[in-house]
């Protein structure tokens, strides 16, 4: 993090563990006005009237992106957070950060097919003589902002996840109207041609 940082919409929240309160905002790390804000939650803990500990998550990656909506979730209201000290139990799929899983689900996507969200989809099919997920057609999103990838195609889908700018993804399908059902080892959800640098 460089220059001016710039926050907005910060908001400090009193957790149900005594003296500890969660600090959730966005945030433009460079302060350049072409830079988008960031989420980010700190959960400070205080003891005798100073900082003790601070934890800071901030989504400048695709992972990072997951566990700060999983930490607004948990933590951005009033009483938030785990009544102890230990991690809360999530009812919640596991995070990208969690390699072993990923690899899970990667060794077994290759044995199925990606499911597809809507029937107006047409798979991309990544040819007879490779069926491995490394011969899906990648795309990156546009530079200048992040990008919401929704539910279904079309632009009443939900937003599922939000992805950093010029991420890269994997296309799993197509639909009518130029939207991709894009993702990493699995799909996310749809995007439109139009949010990606081509």
């Amino acid at each position: 993090m460089v220059g001016e940082m710039q926050m907005r919409a910060v908001q400090a929240w009193q957790q149900q563990m005594s003296n500890t309160i969660a600090v959730c905002g966005q945030i433009n790390p460079t302060g350049e006005a072409t830079d988008p804000f960031i989420p980010f939650v700190a959960v400070v803990a205080i003891k005798e009237g100073r900082v003790e500990r601070t934890d800071l998550v901030i989504g400048m990656s695709n992972s990072e992106a997951g566990r700060v909506f999983v930490e607004m979730l948990d933590r951005c209201f009033e009483g938030g957070g785990p009544p102890t000290g230990r991690p809360q139990a999530r009812a919640l799929p596991p995070l990208p950060l969690d390699v072993s899983r990923v690899q899970q689900r990667a060794a077994s996507s290759l044995d199925t097919p990606a499911p597809v969200a809507t029937g107006s989809a047409v798979p991309v099919s990544p040819g007879p003589a490779s069926p491995s997920i490394a011969a899906l057609p990648m795309v990156t999103t546009k530079a200048a902002h992040p990008v919401n990838i929704r539910s279904q195609p079309g632009g009443s889908g939900a937003v599922v996840r939000i992805v950093p700018r010029a991420s890269t993804l994997r296309v799993f399908g197509e639909a009518p109207g130029g939207w991709l059902q894009v993702g990493e080892d699995q799909p996310f959800g749809w995007i439109h041609g139009s949010m990606l640098d081509r």
